[in-house]
């Protein structure tokens, strides 16, 4: 079964709907990454990032036999975590404005939180494109993008030089070029991975 495609995926949610436990599993492996970086972007600090995450799977667990095609899965994923995120900041604002007598902070912008549903959904397409890269540059890759961490770290991390680590990452950049051409989300790929690769 092709995992990538979104007949498959279906597959998946009709398997997730009926309770298969290894859909659920498939969906939080392909998912929890990207939830959670969708969810730091929001609330900043990692681990409110993660417990955000959590809250969103178990939520999707309990609601299993409700889901339709996997397309409302991730609507489902999103929304649920958008929510959890924002609820998040608001008892961060109150509890600073009864401890430290914090002013009021911006209000909630759902357009920067659309744009950034977008942008969590342009990484999932590229972690699908990534999953079939060679396992050190995919590694290097992960390191670079996902985790944001710079050259000379990923080099120690990884007991290679900084060159080998330049030098993967063009190679990674090339070939999901060459992975994701033709698809609508290419344009924003490259406009993220600009920004990765410097």
């Amino acid at each position: 079964m092709e995992s990538g495609s979104s007949i498959s995926e279906d597959l998946f949610a009709d398997r997730l709907r009926a309770g298969d436990e290894a859909a659920f599993r498939y969906i939080v492996d392909r998912y929890f990454p990207i939830i959670t970086h969708f969810a730091m972007r929001i609330v900043v600090d990692r681990p409110s990032a993660e417990d955000v995450a959590e809250e969103t799977f178990i939520k999707l667990w309990h609601n299993h036999s409700r889901v339709g095609n996997f397309q409302s899965v991730k609507a489902f994923l999103y929304i649920t975590a958008k929510n959890a995120c924002l609820n998040e900041r608001r008892s961060s604002r109150n509890l600073l404005r009864r401890h430290e007598g914090f002013s009021a902070g911006q209000p909630e912008q759902s357009e920067w939180i659309d744009q950034e549903i977008v942008r969590a959904e342009v990484q999932a397409e590229i972690l699908r494109a990534v999953d079939e890269l060679p396992e050190k540059m995919r590694r290097i890759f992960q390191l670079g993008f996902l985790e944001g961490m710079p050259n000379r770290e990923i080099a120690k991390t990884l007991s290679i030089s900084v060159n080998t680590v330049k030098t993967q990452k063009a190679r990674a950049l090339e070939l999901l070029k060459e992975k994701l051409r033709g698809k609508d989300v290419l344009p924003l790929v490259l406009a993220l991975m600009h920004v990765w690769k410097k």
